[in-house]
């Protein structure tokens, strides 16, 4: 499957799933450790400014604003726009908070970023959180080879420790477990 159409796939998914929210639903708690909806909501903005500052170099061409909806689908038509710039796939470019890296890793670690938190929102929502298996199957393969150190997993790192669940779990469970989260988790 082509990459850069999944990252859009999730990002289109993320940006209905904000424009639905309540306002009262943004104080919610989420499965990220002391980050509610609206937490994850300017992360998913902040991190797709930063992908995109990553990719094309340079200054962030965008902002947050209150409006968290108009925020996160301008900076997510930015970020793709830099993603399908032609060559980035294999050009180097920074990888926020971990140094340069062909673009393609870039384009991959945004999916996993993306994906994973429209799953914390739903779960936080207490809606059916289940991912599209070729979204988590994706996302799953991408995550698995992220590096098992301090800087990538654990206190102040970008994902916790990976949890344990059993072999014949949903993709989404393996997936969420993969990256710190309970599959199980509730408010």
């Amino acid at each position: 499957m082509d990459l850069l159409e999944l990252d859009r796939t999730a990002i289109d998914r993320n940006t209905a799933l904000l424009a639905a929210l309540e306002p009262e639903q943004l104080d919610l708690p989420s499965p990220c450790a002391g980050w509610t909806v609206r937490d994850v909501a300017r992360h998913l903005v902040d991190m797709s400014i930063q992908f995109d500052v990553g990719a094309h170099g340079g200054k962030p061409r965008t902002g947050i604003s209150d409006d968290l909806v108009a925020s996160y689908a301008t900076a997510s038509d930015l970020v793709t726009e830099s993603f399908r710039a032609d060559g980035f796939l294999d050009r180097r470019a920074v990888l926020p908070g971990f140094g340069e890296h062909p673009g393609r890793n870039l384009i991959g670690a945004h999916f996993v970023d993306t994906v994973v938190h429209w799953w914390d929102i739903k779960r936080a929502l207490g809606g059916d959180s289940a991912l599209d298996d070729d979204l988590a199957l994706v996302a799953y393969k991408v995550a698995r080879r992220y590096p098992d150190t301090p800087g990538m997993r654990g206190p102040g790192a970008a994902f916790g420790p990976a949890l344990d669940v059993a072999e014949d779990a949903p993709v989404t469970d393996k997936l969420v477990a993969l990256l710190g989260r309970s599959p199980d988790w509730r408010a």
